[in-house]
């Protein structure tokens, strides 16, 4: 039944796959923000440029997902070119990290980027069946 669905969502451009999903974005310095991403979100999460030269991560929590078990997720940071910068890192404890420090030179202070996140199937033939959008978190901005 999986697989017909999956069928059917690349068939389809009208039919609509949702996910309910809830992240808190927190970096070093104590800044967080908690978003539940869709159509017509705007967020705006700010970085502090002090945050760049320390070790500081720049941190996504998943506190609400409602997708399959046998899919998996992933963000990754864009340009206003729509250009990808960096994709997160998922790591042991389910979150999913950026060291600021190393996006320090790809990021420019007081130009917005763009948090996206897409779920896919892990069974890699069953992944290139499925067309997902890239769903919007936040804008990112470093001030």
């Amino acid at each position: 039944m999986k697989f017909i669905l999956a069928v059917l969502l690349t068939t389809s451009s009208s039919l609509l796959f949702s996910q309910e999903l809830q992240v808190t974005i927190t970096t070093g310095d104590n800044s967080s923000l908690t978003v539940s991403p869709g159509i017509g979100h705007n967020e705006l999460f700010e970085v502090n440029a002090t945050a760049l030269t320390a070790n500081n991560f720049l941190t996504l929590r998943i506190d609400k997902d409602e997708i399959e078990k046998d899919w998996q997720r992933s963000f990754s940071i864009y340009d206003s070119a729509e250009n990808a910068i960096k994709d997160f890192v998922l790591m042991n404890d389910g979150s999913y990290c950026i060291k600021l420090s190393k996006i320090k030179t790809l990021l420019k202070p007081n130009q917005e980027y763009f948090i996206y996140t897409i779920a896919l199937p892990k069974d890699p033939k069953k992944a290139m069946l499925v067309r997902v959008a890239r769903i919007l978190v936040c804008k990112i901005k470093i001030r």
